[in-house]
């Protein structure tokens, strides 16, 4: 073993760019703190990496004291972060980013949901030049925030299904899936069904083959059971079965989908008038009184989900989405913005995941947050920390290896246990005090930054 003094690295060097970019072979890195999924919280704590072309395989991660060092080969690097806790690259299940550009926005609860949506389609991006900008943008705070995959929506602009979004994440350093945002409700569900059935029977093969070797998969997202009409989500989750695509989907967001599925009426019926969409038919799925969740109780079955927000959620819908195996993408600060608890009171995401329901966390579009040097699930984490006093091991499952889950990725890319292969390391500046270094990371509001970034693939 090799018994060398360790450098020591501060934050500065970190955030600037140290010689640990260029490390290779076994490196030893002795921190303040490792925080893991697996592992939990563990203070003066040691990892041994073996990185070789940039790609990191974990040796051995425990407390110092608790490893046996000396029986490793010598050590070709060692350093010592004694004020920095260690983390594996956060998972963010659900953001849009083409949205980046629109920046942090206020919003008037009083206004309602659907007056805030009228906001986005006057400000977002329609050509896909200008989209692919805004992906690029936000790919850029994701990593900005310690994000190492994310499940992006690529959204629709004009209501036409667009690649932009895949592409400018394919191109990035982030693994993930990029789902194909659309709508189809009324008048246009029609069209919208034939639009699917080419995806189905012309497009989705020759994408996804376009997209290999790439660790980005496209997937496909019915915006929300209040625009989109049922028939299509069965469709959708039946065809997805069996091609194998993930489907995601905004499931019990808001009281305004609320109202629409049970009664059929309200401000997103009016929207649906007024946008010039509306038909009767609708009521043949809708206004019989049924929770979202149950509405989409079918199509939830057929395939496995992964539904955002889930503000509204009954017992009844919490056992739906146990049974189905649908994983939830809670987003806390976007929940918050919108004063949901206002609404349905509490998220219940501590009881969806002892109904053992995978929830994950994410962000939704960096309009609803208040960081805006970054997007971030650290920052939901320091959310559910502060208001819920939440449990350290939880907070690091629902933004790491249970988004994995959800998204369909390899968990050992997102944990820093024995033999994993994370997709990247993180280091976060432990506070002042030194006594209980989670705390004082979950109190504190700074940025994340890379010990090694996670490595680029291509398409």
């Amino acid at each position: 073993m090799n018994h060398k003094a360790p450098i020591h690295i501060d934050h500065d060097q970190i955030r600037k760019g140290s010689q640990l970019d260029s490390c290779e072979g076994l490196i030893r890195i002795d921190a303040g703190a490792i925080a893991d999924a697996h592992l939990g919280v563990l203070n003066e704590a040691t990892i041994v990496l073996n990185r070789q072309n940039t790609r990191l395989r974990v040796v051995c991660c425990d407390r110092t004291d608790s490893l046996d060092l000396g029986s490793l080969p010598p050590m070709d690097h060692h350093f010592a972060l004694p004020r920095h806790m260690l983390m594996p690259g956060l998972v963010n299940a659900h953001t849009h980013l083409d949205l980046t550009h629109i920046g942090i926005h206020p919003h008037e609860p009083g206004d309602g949901f659907v007056s805030w949506v009228d906001m986005i389609r006057s400000n977002r991006h329609v050509d896909d030049a200008e989209v692919t900008k805004s992906v690029r943008l936000g790919i850029s705070k994701l990593l900005a925030g310690g994000t190492s995959a994310v499940g992006d929506i690529a959204g629709a602009p004009n209501g036409r299904i667009t690649l932009a979004p895949v592409h400018a994440l394919c191109e990035s350093a982030l693994a993930g899936v990029s789902y194909l945002e659309f709508f189809g409700i009324g008048k246009t569900t029609e069209r919208t069904r034939d639009r699917l059935m080419r995806f189905f029977d012309e497009e989705y093969p020759e994408i996804a083959r376009s997209l290999e070797p790439s660790t980005v998969r496209v997937g496909l997202q019915p915006h929300a059971p209040n625009t989109v009409d049922l028939s299509i989500y069965q469709m959708v989750a039946d065809r997805a079965h069996k091609l194998g695509i993930p489907v995601s989907t905004h499931l019990a967001e808001t009281q305004e989908e609320n109202e629409f599925i049970r009664t059929g009426s309200g401000s997103q019926r009016t929207l649906l008038e007024r946008l010039g969409v509306w038909d009767d038919a609708i009521l043949d799925h809708i206004a019989r009184g049924n929770h979202p969740v149950e509405h989409l109780h079918h199509a939830l079955a057929a395939t496995p989900f992964l539904v955002a927000h889930v503000n509204d959620a009954t017992d009844e819908a919490i056992e739906t989405l146990a049974k189905t195996s649908t994983s939830v993408a809670y987003c806390p600060r976007a929940s918050a913005y919108f004063g949901a608890q206002c609404h349905f009171g509490p998220h219940r995401y501590a009881e969806m995941l002892e109904a053992g329901i995978c929830v994950c966390l994410g962000t939704d579009s960096i309009v609803n947050l208040d960081t805006p040097d970054r997007v971030s699930v650290l920052d939901e984490m320091r959310l559910l920390h502060r208001r819920d006093a939440a449990d350290p091991t939880r907070l690091l499952q629902m933004g790491t290896v249970n988004g994995a889950v959800a998204l369909r990725l390899e968990v050992g890319a997102f944990t820093l246990s024995a033999d994993s292969t994370p997709r990247g390391l993180l280091c976060v500046p432990i506070g002042s005090s030194g006594i209980d270094p989670w705390s004082d990371v979950m109190e504190s509001a700074l940025a994340p930054s890379w010990v090694f970034a996670p490595e680029k693939t291509t398409c």
